[in-house]
């Protein structure tokens, strides 16, 4: 039987997956036998997108990915299923069941495995493109129900890159989301100590962009100035990278909870591999969270014909086969500067060892 302290580093190593906004709203429970991944409740609930949103479940299949890569590279044989707590709840919990344990320990989370060197990096990329042993790698890329659409040529990612603009005008209109992104910046060196949320120093603003940033991270404020387009301007922006990106890979499953997890794992499969490549990586969820949100009739009404016109354009401009939805752009290139990491919250706030071993 796989020993405490081993499965303590195999967590630690789930817990380094992508979530939204770095929440990590997951906790890591061992009790001996099974290793159990849920969303931690107490900690982040109202905080960030709740338990049963797909941007949730994606982070929950990223989490689940990094459990089985580093199974697999320390030949640690494990399966893993995903239940729901009971009928009236959608709360997904992940069971990572271990079927074997190595000699030797595992190295510590110091060490320069590809998991723990996957980041995001949202500043320029070079304009050169993909080398083609990459782009071989990606298409082949697949998990469960997920697949991979690379997008490459210029026509496209502009499509791509007006779905995100559109998608975001959105957004900057929308109270909720407006107030769980101002919730998860991190302005002060203090906040940023907090370990989990977005240190504004990872983002790519110009000067005096944070203290803009922290001025309409307020909603009254933003409310007043959307009077007047701000919206507009400042998804012109947020669109921009991507609308100049070497390449773009989409991230498409059926709209499903089991589909989410399913683009979660092949997601964070693909984002550590380019990482490993010395290809940057830059996640975009905005569009795939206008489209859960027009599923779940959460779009602001005066909105919803914009939100269903992202719907239709999506499903011509990534050939979504039916029952099929976007879960996330991933924007790749090589970068042009080194980022900040983002920080993970401590040992004892994700981990719990019920075992009594």
């Amino acid at each position: 039987m796989i020993n405490s302290a081993i499965t303590k580093q195999i967590a630690l190593y789930g817990h380094q997956a992508p979530s939204a906004d770095n929440s990590q709203p997951w906790h890591f429970i061992w009790d001996g036998s099974l290793l159990s991944i849920k969303y931690d409740t107490p900690r982040v609930e109202g905080k960030t997108f709740p338990a049963n949103s797909p941007a949730t479940l994606l982070s929950l299949g990223a989490a689940i990915e990094n459990i089985h890569l580093i199974s697999n590279s320390y030949e640690i044989k494990c399966c893993h299923s995903v239940t729901f707590e009971d009928l009236s709840s959608t709360h997904a919990k992940a069971i990572i069941d271990f079927q074997s344990t190595p000699q030797l320990a595992l190295p510590d989370l110091s060490n320069n495995h590809p998991i723990v060197n996957r980041h995001t990096n949202r500043f320029a990329y070079q304009s050169k493109i993909l080398p083609k042993l990459a782009v071989n790698h990606l298409e082949k890329l697949t998990r469960g129900s997920a697949r991979l659409l690379l997008i490459d040529d210029k026509a496209s990612i502009h499509k791509a890159g007006k779905l995100v603009e559109l998608a975001s005008n959105i957004r900057f209109q929308t109270k909720e989301v407006h107030e769980w992104l101002g919730k998860s910046l991190r302005f002060t060196k203090d906040d940023v100590k907090k370990a989990d949320g977005l240190d504004v120093r990872t983002l790519d603003l110009p000067p005096g962009g944070s203290i803009f940033l922290k001025f309409i991270s307020s909603w009254n404020r933003m409310k007043v100035l959307n009077q007047i387009g701000t919206y507009r301007l400042l998804a012109k922006i947020d669109a921009a990278p991507i609308k100049a990106a070497p390449a773009i890979l989409a991230v498409i499953a059926p709209a499903t909870p089991q589909g989410a997890i399913d683009a979660g794992m092949l997601m964070c499969n693909a984002w550590t591999y380019l990482n490993n490549e010395d290809i940057a990586v830059h996640p975009y969820y905005v569009v795939a969270d206008q489209l859960a949100r027009l599923r779940e009739n959460a779009v602001p009404e005066q909105l919803i014909n914009s939100a269903r016109d992202i719907e239709q354009q999506c499903q011509t401009t990534l050939d979504l086969k039916e029952g099929e939805t976007l879960h996330m752009f991933l924007r790749a290139g090589y970068p042009k500067k080194v980022p900040l990491r983002s920080l993970r919250l401590p040992d004892d706030l994700v981990f719990t060892d019920t075992s009594g071993s």
